[in-house]
């Protein structure tokens, strides 16, 4: 009976798609070709393995925990600096670092996108390696911004000695700002989330120590340290009355 009625059912569909007028056919068909491509587009963002978007995972992390470690070796090394002639030879071998990064990324990138072309590598792959360069990227545009800062408080005649031109930094974070485009961008978000290129921390003072857990402890052991000391002095009040 089941069969029978499956039957029928068909029969009567195949009925009503020939009577049916040809325009309405013909839409039928493209949102049968729309529905398709819908369908293609999500086997593409389906098409990274959860290896594949784990190690993206993973390098993007491992680079952004390199970014910050050579952040604040900067910082710290710019705070220890004795005089401008000092600062302004570390912002140099800075830059001339930044510059090579930038050349590294775009390499990468041009390389990545012809193995991918060539079949050589697959989606997922190439996506979890591009938010790996996406992150090291938003490295390199975070030390040319911070290199373009500490710069800007040096004299103008230290720097041109050294060849240093605020400008010219500026342009190099920029240059960093831009490669790849919001194509790649997306697609690093697609492995990593939306974060991915905004760091390990947030906004901090070059060479500045953070806050830790013990600096509250220590205040803590101070307010109970006066706190005992108030209790005693109370204790002495009362015995001499």
């Amino acid at each position: 009976m089941k069969r029978l009625g499956t039957i029928l059912m068909a029969i009567m569909l195949i009925a009503a798609l020939a009577a049916m007028p040809l325009g309405a056919a013909a839409a039928l068909a493209d949102g049968s070709e729309d529905s398709s491509n819908d369908n293609a587009d999500a086997s593409e963002n389906n098409s990274v393995e959860p290896g594949e978007q784990l190690t993206g995972v993973v390098g993007v992390q491992d680079a952004e925990i390199d970014g910050e470690v050579s952040d604040r070796t900067f910082g710290i090394k710019i705070a220890n600096a004795q005089s401008d002639a000092a600062k302004a030879d570390i912002v140099g071998d800075r830059l001339a670092e930044i510059e090579e990064r930038l050349d590294e990324h775009e390499a990468e990138l041009e390389e990545l996108e012809e193995a991918r072309e060539n079949g050589e590598i697959s989606e997922g792959e190439y996506r979890s390696e591009i938010a790996k360069v996406t992150a090291e990227n938003a490295n390199t545009e975070r030390a040319a911004e911070q290199a373009g800062e500490t710069a800007g408080e040096l004299p103008e005649d230290v720097l041109e000695e050294r060849g240093i031109n605020v400008e010219a930094i500026q342009e190099l974070q920029e240059q960093a700002s831009e490669l790849g485009g919001p194509e790649t961008a997306e697609l690093a978000q697609s492995i990593a989330g939306e974060n991915v290129g905004n760091g390990v921390a947030g906004d901090f003072e070059p060479g500045a120590p953070d806050e830790t857990p013990g600096d509250d402890t220590t205040d803590a052991s101070d307010d109970d340290a006066d706190d005992e000391d108030r209790g005693a002095g109370n204790n002495s009040d009362d015995r001499g009355q």
